[in-house]
C-alpha cells in the first residue's frame, strides 16, 4: 500500500502558497537584542517567507533546584532570553516562525543545547551496540529513553509549549511549525544500525516493541548480547531503530497545543558512508514516512555542485526519502570556502528544488556574533574530538547572506535570486512532477538485511551509484522506490516502466525482477540489473539533450498546460554544454507548439547550474548560479539567440 498522500510542507508553512517556501534560520541566542527587529525585516526584504530558530534549553534555564526548574522565555534574567518578543518582531515582519525546542538541538551549541547535568554519570548514557558511546564535546550524551531523562525533557518543552508555543501558535500566532527532535532524536537518524542506542531502557523498549508485534523468542533476546542474536533479530532492530526515533517525536508532539505543523529532520547519508549507514538510514524509513510528520531532510553530505559523490548521495537520498529540505549550509566554511558564495548554495538548492523539494533552507540566514559562555562551545572538549576551536569563533557562519545588524554579504545576491526566480516561476515549478525513465522498486528488507554488513557493497549503496551513473552517462533517471509503495505515476498519468529488486534465494527471476540474498556484497549485481534494465527501456519519446563532455546532468518535470522546467547541473571541475532539441524548443514536432526548431544550448561552467521554464516549447524564463569570481559565465542560445531578456536576476 502506498502512505496516504500528504500536503507539501509548503503549504503548511505559508497556507494558500503555490510556490515553494524559503526558510531562513535565525540563531537570536547568538545575536545583539538590538538588532532582531532590523535583521527579521531584512531577511524578509530578501525574500525568506519562514523564520526557523532553535530554542538552547541550557540558555533559558535559569533554576535546577532539586525537583523544580525555572526558565526564562521573556528576557526577565536577560534581554536576549526574550523569544515571546522575538515572536512578536517576528509577526511584526510578516515571517512565520518554525520553532525548534530539541530537547537535543546540535547548532554548534555547548552539548547540544542540553544542561550540563544530563550528560554526566547520574545518567545512563546514548550507548550503541558496538559499545560506542554518542558524545558532544566529548561528554556522553544521555539515553533519551532513559524514564529520568525523559522526565527532564519533558519539564523543559512542556515550559516551551505553555510559555512560547500557546500564545503564538498558528493559525493565529507566527508559530506555524514545530520541529521534533534534531536529525533524528540527538543526530541518530544517520547512525549505523549498531551504533543505535542500546542502552538498558533501549533494550527494555526493544523487547516491549517486539513483544507487542507478537515476537516473544525475538523479545527474550532483546536484552541479551548481540553475538547471540539471531539474523531476525537483527533484521527487527534495524526495523525498531526508526520507531525508536519515531516514538519520540510522538512523545514531543503530544505536548504541544495543536495548530503548529509537526515537522521532522532527518539527515541524508552518503551513499560510502562507512558500515552501510546509508543502509541503516533506509532502514528507518519505514517508519519515519509513516510516521503522518512532515519529513525534511539536512544536507550536511558534501558538496554535490564541486563533488559527484555528494550530487549521487544526494539524489538517491531525496529519490527514497521523497523529503523538503531543511537545513542546507549557507555559510559555514569549515571545509570549503565556496560555501561563501552564491554559486554554491544556489546550485544545491536547485538541486533539491528540480527533485522535489517545495522548500529552499538558508542555514543560516544571519552570520551572528553574539553569544555568552552557555552556548559557547568547550575548547578542550573540542579539541578532544580533533575539531579546532577557532573553527567556532564568532561570527557564527561567516558566509551567510546577511551580517548581524543588517549588512548585506555575498550571498544575498543567491538568495534575491531564489527568490525572484520563485515569485515569477515557483508556481510552475510547484505544479510539475518529476520526469522519470523508470522506477525500481527496492524490497526493504534488503537493506534491513544489509544495515549489517561489514564486507563489500551493499546492495542498496550499489544501486545507489548505478541510478546515478545511469544519469550521468545515458541521461536516464531511473526513480527508487520501495516495494510495498505504488510508483508515482509520470506527469500525463501514465504509469512509469517498473522493475523489481528483491530479497530472498533466487529461483527464476522474471523479466524486470531480480532476487539477492539479503545481507550480502552485492558483488556488481545490482548494477548489471540495472544496466540491463535500462538497456532495454524505449527510446525516449520526449525532447533529446546530449552533453558535449559528460559532465552535465540533467533533470525535468512536467506540468500540465505543456509546461516542463529543465535543470542542468556541473558538478565536476569540466566544463560542459548541453544541448536540447526535440520539444523542449520545438513543440511543432508534435504539432501543438510554437518553436521556431532551433532548439538550444547552454554553456554549463564547472559547478554551475541553470534552470529553464517553458510552456509549450516557448522559454519563460531560466537563471542560473552566479557567476564565480575567476569562472566564466552560464549562457544559453535558444533558438539560437541569446536569451538574456528572459533571464532571471537578483532584484
Amino acid at each position: 500500500m502506498s502512505p496516504a498522500p500528504r500536503t507539501a510542507l509548503a503549504g503548511a508553512l505559508v497556507p494558500g502558497t503555490t510556490r515553494p517556501v524559503v526558510v531562513g534560520e535565525y540563531p537570536y541566542y547568538r545575536a545583539a537584542p538590538a538588532n532582531w527587529a532590523a535583521d527579521l525585516r531584512e531577511l524578509r526584504a530578501l525574500g525568506v517567507d519562514v523564520v526557523s530558530c532553535y530554542l538552547p534549553w541550557r540558555f533559558h534555564e535559569t533554576g535546577a533546584q532539586e525537583g523544580e526548574r525555572s526558565f526564562d522565555f521573556i528576557g526577565k534574567t536577560d534581554p536576549q532570553r526574550d523569544v515571546v518578543g522575538l515572536l512578536e518582531l517576528a509577526a511584526a515582519a510578516g515571517l512565520g516562525v518554525l520553532l525548534k525546542p530539541g530537547p537535543f538541538i546540535h547548532a554548534e551549541v555547548q552539548l547540544g543545547g542540553l544542561p550540563d547535568r544530563l550528560c554526566g554519570p547520574g545518567h545512563t548514557p546514548y550507548q550503541g551496540l558496538d559499545g560506542t558511546v554518542l558524545t558532544s564535546q566529548g561528554k556522553p550524551l544521555p539515553s533519551l529513553l532513559d524514564p529520568a531523562v525523559q522526565a527532564e525533557t519533558e519539564t523543559w518543552l512542556k515550559a516551551v509549549a505553555d510559555e512560547v508555543v500557546a500564545g503564538a501558535a498558528a493559525p493565529d500566532g507566527p508559530v506555524v511549525a514545530l520541529q521534533l527532535g534534531n536529525e533524528g532524536t540527538c543526530g541518530d537518524a544517520h547512525l549505523p544500525v549498531d551504533a543505535q542506542d542500546a542502552s538498558p531502557a533501549a533494550r527494555r523498549a526493544f523487547a516491549r516493541w517486539l513483544t507487542g508485534r507478537g515476537l516473544p523468542d525475538e523479545a527474550a533476546l532483546a536484552t541479551e548480547d548481540v553475538t547471540r542474536w539471531t539474523s531476525a533479530t537483527r533484521q527487527q532492530w534495524s526495523r525498531w531503530s526508526g520507531h525508536a526515533i519515531v516514538g519520540l517525536w510522538d512523545r514531543i508532539s503530544a505536548l504541544f497545543p495543536e495548530g503548529p505543523a509537526r515537522l521532522a529532520n532527518v539527515p541524508l547519508t552518503a551513499v560510502t558512508a562507512p558500515r552501510a549507514a546509508l543502509d541503516a538510514w533506509a532502514s528507518r524509513q519505514r517508519a519515519v514516512q509513516g510516521s503522518g510528520y512532515f519529513v525534511g531532510h539536512t544536507e550536511w553530505i558534501g558538496n554535490p555542485a564541486r563533488e559527484t559523490a555528494a550530487f549521487g548521495s544526494h539524489l538517491a537520498g531525496i529519490l527514497l526519502g521523497g523529503t523538503d529540505v531543511v537545513e542546507a549550509n549557507w555559510g559555514f566554511t569549515w571545509t570549503d570556502e565556496s560555501f561563501a558564495r552564491p554559486a554554491t548554495p544556489v546550485f544545491n538548492a536547485l538541486l533539491a528544488l528540480l527533485l522535489g523539494s517545495t522548500t529552499v533552507s538558508v542555514y543560516t540566514a544571519c552570520a551572528t556574533e553574539n553569544w555568552g559562555p552557555l552556548v559557547d562551545m568547550d575548547p578542550d572538549g573540542l579539541r578532544a574530538e580533533g575539531v579546532d576551536p577557532a573553527l567556532h569563533a564568532p561570527p557564527y557562519t561567516p558566509g551567510a547572506p546577511l551580517a548581524e545588524g543588517g549588512a548585506h554579504q555575498a550571498n544575498a545576491q543567491g538568495l534575491r535570486l531564489l527568490a525572484a526566480f520563485l515569485e515569477r516561476h515557483g508556481a510552475l515549478l510547484s505544479g510539475s512532477v518529476l520526469d522519470r525513465d523508470a522506477v525500481v522498486l527496492v524490497d526493504r528488507a534488503l537493506p534491513e538485511a544489509g544495515a549489517w554488513q561489514r564486507t563489500g557493497r551493499t546492495v542498496l549503496a550499489e544501486l545507489a551509484d548505478a541510478v546515478h551513473g545511469q544519469l550521468a552517462d545515458s541521461g536516464r533517471l531511473i526513480g527508487l522506490g520501495w516495494l510495498d509503495e505504488h510508483p508515482a505515476p509520470a506527469a500525463d498519468g501514465t504509469p512509469v516502466p517498473v522493475a523489481v529488486l528483491r530479497a530472498g534465494h533466487p529461483d527464476g527471476d522474471g523479466p524486470g525482477e531480480l532476487t539477492l540474498p539479503a545481507g550480502e556484497p552485492a558483488d556488481g549485481a545490482a548494477a548489471a540489473f540495472l544496466a540491463a534494465f535500462a538497456a532495454a527501456l524505449p527510446a525516449p519519446a520526449g525532447p533529446r539533450r546530449t552533453t558535449a563532455h559528460g559532465a552535465a546532468r540533467v533533470l525535468s518535470r512536467s506540468g500540465p498546460d505543456g509546461v516542463r522546467v529543465i535543470g542542468a547541473f556541473n558538478p565536476t571541475d569540466a566544463d560542459d554544454r548541453v544541448t536540447g532539441t526535440g520539444t523542449d524548443a520545438d513543440d511543432r514536432v508534435t504539432g501543438t507548439g510554437t518553436g521556431t526548431g532551433g532548439g538550444w544550448t547552454l554553456d554549463l561552467p564547472a559547478g554551475s547550474a541553470a534552470v529553464l521554464v517553458t510552456r509549450d516549447g516557448a522559454l519563460l524564463g531560466w537563471l542560473a548560479t552566479p557567476e564565480e569570481p575567476s569562472g566564466t559565465p552560464v549562457a544559453l542560445l535558444w533558438d539560437g539567440e541569446k536569451a538574456d531578456a528572459t533571464r532571471v536576476r537578483a532584484s
